[in-house]
């Protein structure tokens, strides 16, 4: 297979109610072909619901170190949690890990625990990627490559970002989003990291923000342009689907943030019957994260040595 290829994911599975149900359908309709797991807010049965619609579809585990309680008990992490036992707010985790005060082993605990809870409800976990980016945060990146290894998960997401347009269309996207460029490098340099040690990724991340000339037309219009620009590689399509009539509560608003709308318009698209030939007319083949080929280079590297040059 030498054309573009495309994993088409959807996150937040756990998060709410309404997120799991908007999840189900769009892997029901064969358009989302891999989906993250919150492990500390996973219901089993909604999960044992997601892995019997089809059976084919990869599990990540979606880290999670900013929305409700860790898996592991509250005092054995006692750097990710506030006094409530519950987990920080990401601006403070944030500011925890650029001060160096969050403990890599309560990370390393913590995301061990999630990919065990996982597992423990049955689902094969073949990558990793994370809540609000987490993963990319000072001491936390390098216990997410040291988790790939010891758990034997090992594929994790890329942000390597793709602009799709040519040349000129590239430099004009950079004119108008100049500081995207430090954001940009850096998140180039993760995905170089991620490779020299040993963990598989897709050759990067595909996006309507990463658009030369964004379209009209809501999500199936961006995606259509996405589709038809997509270059020869595989490329992950982060989406986050959610059936907002399943919505209750103020925990379940605060935990939506402020994609509400743009969760209902995905939705929308993914179980729009034209998605998949969409997709398919622009000679693009959707896959699952298991199509990222796994590295044989490096994966000897020791991670304890890698994490000591690199982090």
């Amino acid at each position: 297979m030498t054309g573009p290829r495309l994993i088409a994911s959807a996150d937040d599975f756990g998060l709410t109610d309404g997120v799991d149900a908007g999840i189900v359908a769009a892997v029901a309709a064969g358009s989302i072909t891999a989906v993250g797991v919150m492990a500390n807010l996973v219901h089993p049965p909604a999960l044992a619901a997601l892995l019997r619609v089809r059976p084919g579809v990869s599990i990540g585990v979606h880290l999670n170190l900013t929305t409700g309680a860790p898996v592991s008990p509250p005092a054995s992490v006692p750097s990710l949690v506030g006094p409530d036992g519950e987990f920080l707010p990401l601006a403070t985790l944030t500011r925890r890990a650029l001060s160096r005060a969050l403990r890599r082993g309560d990370v390393a605990r913590e995301f061990a625990a999630q990919v065990a809870e996982v597992r423990r409800l049955g689902a094969h976990v073949d990558h990793l990627d994370s809540h609000e980016h987490v993963h990319l945060l000072p001491g936390v990146f390098a216990a997410v490559i040291a988790l790939a290894h010891r758990a034997g998960v090992p594929r994790v997401r890329s942000h390597r970002p793709r602009i799709l347009g040519s040349v000129a269309d590239t430099l004009r996207y950079y004119a108008r989003h100049p500081r995207r460029v430090a954001t940009h490098l850096a998140k180039r340099a993760f995905a170089w990291r991620l490779r020299a040690a040993g963990v598989a990724t897709p050759d990067g991340m595909v996006a309507p923000s990463l658009l030369a000339r964004p379209p009209a037309g809501g999500p199936l219009g961006e995606w259509r342009a996405i589709a038809s620009a997509l270059p020869v590689g595989t490329w992950e399509l982060v989406t986050h689907p959610a059936d907002l009539a399943r919505t209750a509560g103020s925990t379940d608003a605060a935990r939506l943030g402020e994609l509400v709308e743009r969760r209902a318009a995905e939705l929308a698209a993914l179980v729009d019957p034209g998605f998949p030939s969409m997709i398919a007319a622009a000679g693009v083949t959707l896959v699952p994260f298991t199509a990222v080929p796994v590295r044989a280079d490096g994966a000897s590297v020791a991670q304890e040595d890698y994490a000591a040059r690199r982090a």
